[in-house]
């Protein structure tokens, strides 16, 4: 597939005349075999906008033999020199043979491969002649894997028709000339490239260049050191002001951070050129930070791709940058460290300490990956790698012998396993609190943190760490700042609680109308809304407008999934989506009656906490209710769930403080059916049971299918529920429950049964007529004790509190140790979607701050 172009007009001048050019650069593992040879050249060739120029790097695995060899030769074993020669010729000539398609191309290639590997075992053999290798003929040997790769190539694109050439980088790259690790002189390769390299573009032909080479002084022939061939690519495209430079890896872009320290892990889509230096220096070996130089003040955007996926878009590296909403863009661990800290009161004021100490490592050789020094001068803290953890604090306190023997410094200390956690990011200068938020996060993994170094820009937070605490810490920070999600990395708001709202009938269309009232300084924002057909979403919050839609669609009797912008999907699926997105303490609200549990499960894994009115998922399985409560309490969430018995009333709030005081509840005992209380209120009024039910529908207090409620089934979720906070160990089987809907009406469908409601009025009159006879009322009741529970019809007599219920009043009894002879009663309204929804507000409420 090709690459995707650019929509930037670089390379083009007003008239349309110039030729756009992209620089492709293809590393060693996408040049791993001859499928992998085939698959670069139809890259190359597929049809696009631009005209490419591309930069080759040594076969896989070709350098290091080449070091090998150069090592060999420098030992004086020329059978070994020779061993491994033979072994890289054969291979690539088994390449170039598998990638050209007919003999007389092949033939043509191997005439250049034997002759460069004939020089290079001439070479070879002089080295071990002399048993010396000078940096300079170091540098001829391994430059032969990029050229030979580069030969191979262009063989393979001429096989195809194309017109490609063969271009030695060190005729257009010209360098500082420092052997094994040259760096661009940019203007004079500008010139060269102007010259060279631009004519052959204008004429159509395809330039393959030797990536890691580069010119220096008299024609030499140098070598770039790490990240050469990378570097290679975005000095060519700085020279030829490229449309974008696209690097093909063997990964699909930069990460968050190493995925096999946090698995969640996912690809930064765009970073800027300084942050990627930032995060290329702290350990992502994706690319390394000189081959940014060249861009940090030229606008071509460089593009880290997977060279097994061409149509993934990997990362954009570019000098724009997004600070407002993402201020964190990855994290990285750099392992292996020593901490070296200078102590003593005679550092106090003294000039020279620092650049003394610096002095001393690098006439040691030594790189300092990290500094810090506090206000008071008493100490300098640095990080080096912890081989040369030794060798500094030698150097150290050969340097400061004359202080350390008048005691004004009191030693040189050197802590090796040690780790340093680098945040990155641009826009952290301007969002208070990353800092807070990043010690905070590790301070609850209990991860200590040695060391800290900031500088003013805030582009780089660092911290050292024990190494054996680089996983955690890794973890802990990336969960902060929700890197794994999109969106990820953002200022957190605090003055926020997203509301994804499961369920658009009459109580959660209740709630979003309460919503917008609540005067609580974090407000909660609905950022979802999900029914059985689908889910609207919007990361920054619904607006009211859209709101509104939903209200009214739902209102029609219409699903969601037939709104604009709306997506089709199970509740399930729903809830994952909308978890793959950072939120802002996200909570997910359940006023559905439906079987939920494995949408909750989703919302709980992805660190929502969960808010219930629905009934069913507490009253699932003992297992799955324990399995649900455990995943819950691994992720740090709560699911509060007042509403799932008595709606509005406290009860659940009521058991807890009984319990937090230390009481015990023996019993539980109740009516906790709005519906069935209005029913039969109005049945002991006198009315037929027909005309009582559908009032209650009307009203709203029943289900669409008014058997839900006369079955029972409501009311025995409610009793399991309560029955096992006080220790009842069974399931739903295991509640005796009583249905008001004989036999012969459970299974006809929904409109026949409304129809015949009248039929059942006869024995609701006798059903009144005998509990009056006995001086009682009909009340539905459940009673739970920890061996049993039971809910049924039950005659009450006139002097109990249950007689005196009206309407939908619920009533719960609680009997404890405290409240033994005198049960705690609690009773109110407990049915109607307003009591309801302001119930699921209140557990809302309870999960934002004051």
């Amino acid at each position: 597939m090709p690459a995707r172009s650019s929509t930037r007009s670089a390379g083009r001048s007003s008239t349309g005349r110039s030729t756009a050019v992209e620089v492709f650069k293809f590393g060693g593992a996408s040049l791993a075999d001859a499928a992998a040879v085939r698959h670069a050249i139809d890259l190359i060739l597929a049809p696009r906008p631009t005209r490419v120029v591309n930069v080759v790097s040594a076969l896989a695995g070709v350098t290091d033999a080449l070091l090998a060899i150069a090592t060999a030769a420098r030992e004086g074993d020329v059978k070994a020199v020779d061993v491994a020669v033979d072994r890289l010729h054969a291979r690539h000539v088994a390449v170039g043979n598998e990638v050209l398609p007919n003999i007389r191309a092949r033939t043509a290639l191997q005439r250049e491969l034997d002759e460069a590997f004939d020089e290079l075992r001439m070479l070879a053999h002089g080295v071990a002649s002399l048993r010396e290798l000078t940096p300079r003929t170091r540098d001829f040997l391994v430059a032969r894997g990029e050229q030979l790769s580069a030969r191979i190539v262009v063989a393979g694109l001429v096989s195809r028709k194309a017109k490609a050439q063969y271009v030695e980088a060190a005729e257009i790259i010209q360098t500082d000339g420092v052997f094994g690790n040259a760096f661009p002189d940019l203007a004079a390769t500008d010139r060269l490239v102007r010259a060279r390299l631009r004519p052959l573009v204008r004429r159509k032909v395809i330039p393959v260049i030797p990536g890691f080479v580069g010119g220096g002084e008299g024609g030499a022939l140098v070598t770039l050191g790490r990240g050469g061939s990378d570097l290679t690519a975005t000095v060519l495209g700085r020279s030829l002001k490229a449309e974008r430079i696209t690097l093909w890896k063997d990964v699909p872009g930069l990460m968050t951070t190493d995925p096999r320290l946090v698995p969640t892990a996912r690809i930064v889509p765009q970073l800027n050129v300084r942050e990627a230096a930032e995060l290329a220096y702290y350990g992502a070996k994706v690319l390394h930070p000189r081959a940014l130089i060249p861009l940090t003040r030229v606008r071509v955007p460089v593009f880290v791709r997977p060279f097994a996926d061409p149509e993934a878009p990997g990362t954009e590296i570019s000098v724009r940058h997004t600070l407002q909403r993402y201020p964190v863009k990855a994290l990285s661990i750099v392992r292996s460290q020593a901490l070296i800290t200078v102590t003593g009161n005679g550092m106090l004021g003294v000039p020279g300490i620092a650049a003394r100490t610096f002095a001393a490592l690098q006439q040691a050789g030594i790189s300092v990956t990290l500094i810090s020094q506090a206000s008071s001068e008493h100490s300098i803290c640095l990080c080096v790698p912890s081989e040369r953890g030794r060798d500094a604090k030698i150097a150290l306190e050969r340097a400061f012998a004359l202080e350390l023997s008048r005691r004004e410094l009191e030693g040189m200390d050197a802590q090796t396993g040690m780790a340093t956690l680098a945040v990155v990011g641009l826009g952290m200068a301007g969002s208070p609190g990353i800092a807070s938020r990043m010690f905070t996060s590790l301070s609850r993994a209990g991860v200590n943190i040695v060391a800290i170094a900031q500088g003013s820009s805030e582009l780089n937070i660092s911290v050292v760490i024990a190494e054996r605490d680089a996983e955690a810490a890794a973890r802990a920070v990336h969960d902060e700042f929700q890197l794994d999600k999109i969106g990820g990395g953002g200022v957190r708001r605090d003055d926020r609680l997203d509301v994804v709202l499961l369920g658009v009938g009459q109580i959660g269309r209740e709630l979003l109308r309460m919503l917008p009232r609540s005067r609580r300084r974090v407000r909660p924002t609905v950022v979802g809304l999900i029914d059985r057909s689908g889910f609207v979403f919007e990361p920054d919050g619904l607006s009211p407008r859209q709101l509104a839609s939903a209200v009214a669609l739902k209102s029609a009797g219409k699903p969601l999934a037939s709104l604009a912008h709306a997506r089709k999907a199970s509740a399930s699926e729903a809830v994952q989506w909308i978890a793959t997105h950072a939120l802002a303490r996200p909570v997910l609200v359940d006023v559905t009656a439906d079987d939920t549990l494995p949408a909750i499960r989703k919302a709980l894994a992805a660190d929502m906490d969960i808010v219930l009115a629905n009934k069913k998922p507490l009253s699932a399985p003992r297992a799955e209710v324990a399995a649900l409560r455990a995943l819950a309490k691994q992720h740090g969430a709560r699911i509060l769930h007042e509403t799932t018995v008595g709606a509005g009333l406290p009860v659940m709030d009521s058991y807890a403080k009984l319990v937090e005081t230390g009481d015990k509840v023996l019993r539980v005992e109740g009516c906790t059916s709005g519906t069935l209380g209005f029913l039969l209120t109005e049945i002991g009024k006198g009315r037929p049971f027909s005309d009582a039910l559908r009032d209650a529908m009307a009203r709203g207090y029943t289900e669409p299918d008014p058997r839900d409620d006369l079955s029972g089934m409501d009311v025995a979720r409610k009793a399991l529920i309560l029955a096992r906070l006080i220790g009842f160990d069974g399931d739903l089987t295991d509640v005796t429950v009583e249905s008001l809907v004989p036999e012969a009406y459970r299974h006809m469908p929904v409109a026949k049964f409304k129809a015949t409601l009248a039929d059942q009025d006869k024995l609701w009159a006798s059903r009144q007529a005998a509990a009056v006879k006995q001086g009682r009322a009909l009340r539905y009741v459940l009673r739970a004790t920890p061996r049993k529970v039971v809910v049924g019809l039950q005659a009450v007599p006139l002097s109990h509190p249950l007689a005196g219920l009206r309407g939908t009043d619920n009533q719960i009894v609680f009997t404890t140790k405290r409240y033994k002879e005198h049960p705690l009663v609690i009773t109110g309204p407990g049915a109607g979607p307003a009591v309801t929804a302001a119930g699921v507000l209140n557990d809302i409420l309870q999960l934002t701050p004051a």
